[in-house]
């Protein structure tokens, strides 16, 4: 096996990256058994963020991350889908996390989560939108030679 494989590397960050992106999405949508509070305790919290139209942004959210997070499984369209996803979880990094400091758990409060998870998942749909797919990926239109 070739231990440097940038393609290989670009696949399993996409996968993972996809499936937490799915399973948030869902936790959204859904709630339980998926982690989060399904659409009207999204749309609610929103709403005491005091976002502009809290139902209308808690979808679009919603299916940025689902929709989204199955782009990412698949490889298609990675490029304005990591953007887009980037720029999503950049506002969630500014409105939400970034008051509560770095640490992921605020010093062991789950209530109030940091910006770190964020932080990094956000790099990971850059470093993806620019690095591409990988092996594995669904292509929309055939590669230029």
């Amino acid at each position: 096996m070739k231990w440097n494989n940038p393609g290989l590397g670009l696949f399993l960050l996409r996968v993972v990256v996809g499936f937490i992106l799915v399973m948030h999405g869902l936790g959204k949508l859904i709630g339980a058994p998926f982690p989060g509070p399904g659409m009207q305790g999204f749309i609610g919290f929103l709403g005491s963020l005091h976002y502009p139209l809290p139902t209308l942004l808690g979808y679009v959210g919603m299916l940025i991350e689902t929709v989204g997070g199955l782009a990412f499984l698949f490889g298609v369209a990675l490029t304005p889908v990591g953007l887009l996803t980037a720029i999503y979880l950049f506002i969630a990094l500014v409105t939400v996390h970034l008051s509560n400091g770095f640490d992921v758990f605020h010093y062991g409060d789950p209530a109030k989560r940091g910006y770190e998870y964020t932080l990094l998942l956000m790099m990971a749909c850059l470093s993806l939108a620019f690095a591409g797919p990988g092996i594995l990926s669904v292509q929309l239109k055939p590669k230029q030679p």
